[in-house]
Parts: C-alpha cells; sequence; structure tokens
C-alpha cells in the first residue's frame, strides 16, 4: 500500500461517514441510517443507504459499497492519502503524518523491468516500421487501414522484423534478461535459438489503463494460419481486464459525457479518424466484470456499438445486460440489420455516415425487441409464441407503467396477440405462473438449489458481521462456504476476530483493503449489501444456527448428487441414461424407507 495502515486505520475510525458524504451530496434521515441518490451511477430515486452505525454506505441498485475514504476516492477519482485528507479535514480529525508531503508508493521492482522490456520493444517495433523491411506494413496501414502518420504515433503503431532473433538479440543489449523477455511473453524458443514470436508482422500495443504497453496483437501480412496473435496471458496481460484505449478514452470521456464500447482496435481507429476519442474496445471477448468496473469509473454514458452479425447481437444482449445489472447509463447503437462494422461504414461510405450510425441510439428494450425479431423470424404461430416468450420477463421488469404499455403494444402489433392477452402473461411470468402450458422460463433444480445454499450461507455470513458466537460456530461447524465469494469475505472476519473482541463491517473492509486483493471492491460490494441488509432475525442463537447449518449441509449434498448423476449420465445413449436414473431412484426410495 501507498499509505501507513497505522494512519488509515486512524483516519477511518474517527470519519464522521453522515457528514463526509454530506458535503457532497444531500442526505435524508431514514429510521437510524440516511438515504440519498448514488453519485455512481444515473439515480433519480435515492437508492444508496448510509449507515452511521456501520460506518458504510451502499447503493442498492449499481452495487457501490464501502466507507468515507472509498466514498471520497470514488467520487472525486483521487488517490487514498488525497482521499484520507480530505475524510480528516471534513472529520475534523488532525495527524502528523497526513501533512507529510510524499507518500511514494513501493515500486515493484519485477513490474517495473517488465514494463520497461515492453518499452523499449515497442520503440524498436516503430523504428523497424520506418525500415525498408518495415515498408510493407506501412503501406498496409497507410493504403489498406488510412491510417495517417499521427495515427500511427498516437497508438505507438510498429512492425516486428523478419528475422526475429535480432529482436531478442536487440532487447539483451538494453540489458533485458531472457528470463524477463519470455516472462512478457515475446520471446520463444526454435532449436535452441529464441527468437520474436511476432515477426513479420504489423504491431499493434495493448496498454493498461494507465498507457503501460503490456501485450501486443500481431497481424499476418500475406497468407498465414493466424491473421491475428495476441500476446499470451502473462503476469501483465490478461485480455479479460483490457480495454483497448481505455488510457486515451478516459481523458475524453468526462469532457464528452460517453464512451463508446467497440469490437476491436480498428472500430476505435475508425472513431478516432472522425474526431471521437471517447471510444474503447472488448478485443474480440464478452464485457466482464473488470470491464464494467473500468466502465463504472468514468461515470458516463456508455454506447454499445457491436457487430451487426448475430454473434456481435449476442454479445450485446449479454452486455446490455450486464451494464443493466450493475447499474450503468447506457444506449445501444441500432445498427439496422446492417452487417457492415464502424470501419467499413467510414471507408465505404464517409464520415457523415458513420457518425450518423452512430448517433442513431436505442435503449436496451428496443435493442431486445429487434434482437429477437431478427434471431426468431415470425413465419408461424409457433415462432410468434417464442417471441412473446422470451419478452415477456423484460416486460416483467418494467416500472414505468407508459413505458410498459408501449412496449406489450409493440409486442402486440408484431404478434398479433392481443394487448390484454400480454399483459396477463407478464401477471402470471411476475407471480411464478405458466404460459399456454409451457414455462416461461426454463428453471432448473440446480439453480433452485443454489439458491437455496446461498440463502443460508448469507444468512450465517450477515450473523458473522456483528456476532462472535457466529464467527465461533462457523468455524466449528461449517467447512467452508460453497460460494466463493463468501468464503473469501468470511476468512477476513475469522482472521480479524483472532485478534479483536468486537466485529464492525467498517474494519472488514480495511482488511480486505489491506491485503490489497485482486478482487477488494468486488468483496466490500458484496460484504456492504449483506451489512445493510434489513429482514433478519433480531437473535442469532444456537437454535438458528442450526438450523442454518442443517440447510447447508442438506443443500450441499443435493448439489453433491447431482454431479455423481451428471457424470454416470455423461457419455451414454438416452436408454441407458434412463436406466441409470430408474437405478438411482430405486436405491434412494428404499433408503428413504
Amino acid at each position: 500500500m501507498a499509505v501507513d495502515p497505522d494512519l488509515l486505520e486512524q483516519v477511518k475510525k474517527h470519519a464522521d461517514i453522515v457528514k463526509v458524504i454530506s458535503s457532497y451530496q444531500a442526505l435524508e434521515g431514514k429510521g437510524k441510517d440516511f438515504v440519498g441518490l448514488c453519485p455512481f451511477h444515473d439515480d433519480s430515486h435515492p437508492s444508496m443507504s448510509v449507515s452511521p452505525s456501520r460506518r458504510i454506505f451502499k447503493c442498492f441498485v449499481c452495487g457501490t459499497g464501502g466507507d468515507a475514504v472509498s466514498y471520497v476516492r470514488k467520487r472525486e477519482n483521487i488517490s487514498l492519502f488525497e482521499a484520507m485528507k480530505k475524510v480528516s479535514d471534513l472529520s475534523g480529525y488532525s495527524d502528523p503524518r497526513l501533512e507529510e508531503k510524499q507518500f511514494v508508493k513501493p515500486v515493484d521492482e519485477l513490474k517495473a523491468k517488465r514494463l520497461k522490456c515492453l518499452a523499449d520493444l515497442t520503440l524498436y517495433y516503430q523504428y523497424a516500421l520506418t525500415s525498408v523491411e518495415g515498408k510493407v506494413g506501412y503501406e498496409y496501414l497507410s493504403n489498406q487501414r488510412h491510417l495517417d502518420d499521427a495515427m500511427i504515433k498516437k497508438y505507438q503503431l510498429g512492425y516486428a522484423l523478419k528475422e526475429g532473433k535480432n529482436t531478442i538479440a536487440y532487447l539483451q543489449s538494453k540489458g533485458h534478461s531472457l528470463k524477463t523477455i519470455e516472462e512478457v511473453g515475446i520471446a520463444t524458443i526454435s532449436n535452441g535459438t529464441y527468437y520474436d514470436k511476432n515477426s513479420g508482422r504489423v504491431i499493434f500495443p495493448l496498454c493498461d489503463k494507465d498507457g503501460n504497453v503490456i501485450a501486443y496483437s500481431a497481424r499476418a501480412l500475406g497468407e498465414s494460419d493466424a491473421k491475428y496473435i495476441n500476446t499470451q496471458e502473462t503476469v501483465l496481460f490478461h485480455k479479460s481486464n483490457v480495454l483497448y484505449n481505455y488510457h486515451i478514452a478516459k481523458q475524453k470521456a468526462h469532457i464528452d459525457g460517453f464512451v463508446y464500447v467497440l469490437e476491436g482496435f480498428m472500430d476505435v481507429f475508425a472513431l478516432a479518424r472522425i474526431g471521437i476519442d471517447s471510444a474503447v474496445a472488448i478485443m474480440g471477448t464478452a464485457l466482464t466484470e473488470e470491464h464494467i468496473k473500468l466502465l463504472r469509473q468514468l461515470n458516463v454514458e456508455v454506447r454499445l456499438c457491436l457487430d451487426g452479425d448475430v454473434p456481435g447481437q449476442m454479445n450485446a444482449m449479454k452486455a446490455s445486460k450486464s451494464l443493466e445489472q450493475a447499474g450503468i447509463n447506457f444506449s445501444i447503437v441500432d445498427n439496422q440489420n446492417n452487417p457492415r462494422d464502424p470501419d467499413e461504414i467510414l471507408n465505404e461510405d464517409g464520415p457523415n455516415a458513420l457518425r450518423s450510425y452512430l448517433n442513431n441510439l436505442i435503449s436496451r428494450n428496443d435493442f431486445a425487441l429487434n434482437y429477437f425479431l431478427n434471431t426468431n423470424p415470425l413465419k408461424n404461430s409457433q415462432q410468434k409464441r417464442s417471441l412473446v416468450q422470451q419478452f415477456i420477463p423484460i416486460l416483467a421488469k418494467m416500472n414505468n407503467v407508459l413505458e410498459y404499455d408501449t412496449y406489450c403494444r409493440k409486442l402486440s402489433t408484431i404478434t398479433g396477440y392481443d394487448v390484454e392477452s400480454i399483459k396477463k402473461l407478464v401477471g402470471e411470468y411476475r407471480r411464478g405462473g405458466t404460459m399456454t402450458s409451457k414455462k416461461v422460463v426454463e428453471y432448473s433444480p440446480e439453480k433452485r438449489i443454489l439458491k437455496k445454499l446461498e440463502l443460508a450461507e448469507r444468512e450465517v455470513l450477515y450473523q458473522m458481521t456483528g456476532n462472535k458466537n457466529a464467527i465461533i460456530f462457523y468455524e466449528n461447524n461449517i467447512d467452508g462456504f460453497f460460494d466463493d465469494t463468501y468464503r473469501q469475505i468470511a476468512n477476513y472476519i475469522v482472521e480479524f476476530a483472532k485478534t479483536h473482541d468486537e466485529i464492525n463491517v467498517a474494519d472488514i473492509i480495511f482488511e480486505i483493503e489491506m491485503n490489497d486483493a485482486p478482487n477488494a471492491e468486488e468483496l466490500i460490494n458484496e460484504l456492504t449489501a449483506i451489512a445493510s441488509e434489513t429482514l433478519h432475525p433480531d437473535v442469532c442463537d444456537d437454535k438458528l444456527l442450526n438450523s442454518l447449518l442443517e440447510s447447508i449441509n442438506s443443500e450441499k449434498e443435493k448439489i453433491n448428487e447431482q454431479d455423481i448423476i451428471n457424470q454416470l449420465l455423461k457419455g451414454k445413449s438416452p436408454h441407458e441414461q434412463a436406466r441409470i436414473l430408474a437405478d438411482y431412484n430405486a436405491r434412494k426410495a428404499k433408503k428413504v424407507s
């Protein structure tokens, strides 16, 4: 950490969280707690709760939570030490250590070496692009991709010379060891000689959120088994954590008020060519939790612009669901069944056509309706029924009466079903009913089991946040939670309780931060969500804990049984599967009797 842990602990203990947050926004008293609009998503109804007793805040829409310091840090996008100073000033707390001029974060020497190696290599690739051999790469970028010198320099594009062993020799001459060159995913060995994996390809550097090159995407020129190859996963590079161009987009997004999420870096280049730098690319992966965190930090409207083909639209549906669940304000570019990507639109139709395309934004509900129509042509009554079946869950989530009525009518017009019949189906779905003798959604037994297990484990974990007896019970009777997040939080609580008599959620948050957990934000958000819940028993006694233990053990046993059955059925014919299930059920019935 960049700060003295004891100082951070003291600042947090003396922080008046209500006073701190009230200095940024209005809070309204609600019982013993306070509520207010959440500043971390587009909030129109107060969804953030502030608990003075637990010293935490929690948004029940976007999931963001933490303590006074983390609120200020997220709100102002400043360093931890700067946030500590602000919180101390607002709370009237002073400490000489807060007046120190410099708090230098300890340097990770191994990481610094690896980043320096890639920085040197990037310069080498840029130089190679200007060489006689590199001319073919330069012509590809300028003639086929329409990138001028300024764009090539801006994105640090380059070329890897065909004689790959020279690349390795160059890096060694700069003081980098073979071990480091291998660790960053560049060196490979053949016949006892190390050479560059990217040899003979055009180079597209991939950067982290701070603009450090951490990997490359390398494109072949001419015939090749693989048109693009990416750096393998390394200690620096995890594809699911990277949004291409984020380091540039974050500087512009706050000015523009939006950020486009695209498929690949060629689309990012296309938008940059028409003056839009507020764009990132997911590089062929699905939108991950880490991507969501990066986008939330921008605190602007997200505009999804993924490919118009079926896989691209499927990704857009999944991404829109993730963004909605995260409480992030977003819209979707309506491709109107246009299979072309932004780069193709710009090259074929020009800048105005691309701008018009990008500005044609629709809501998730409109996009979902179009998506279902495009993937489910309405040629017969069965297909119409299928469309209604898929859209009912979306209608069921709509709280705005006018919006709900509008989409019911749209669905009625498209399918020919009566509006009132559709609304009746929505009502049945909300009550867990059925639709025309078929379930609207397939509820798997495994999901029901996990739901019961999750509720039991969540209750135990809630009790552990304020009751030492519950912690002792967990240690003595429960061999770890099934839910990985719950298990990690429980471990922090158990360790904290070994040296402290009282448990407070704010103290557990501190422990998570001090351990610099890679998923710290996820753990803190889940912990604050659990601690902020109100529908829990008032008394935590042996009767309650034993009842929860019985539920946990029972549900775990069901899951284990299901795993055994799945293994037995795997690779078997339908006839064999039927026989195995019959034998299993017979043995189970005999055991019960």
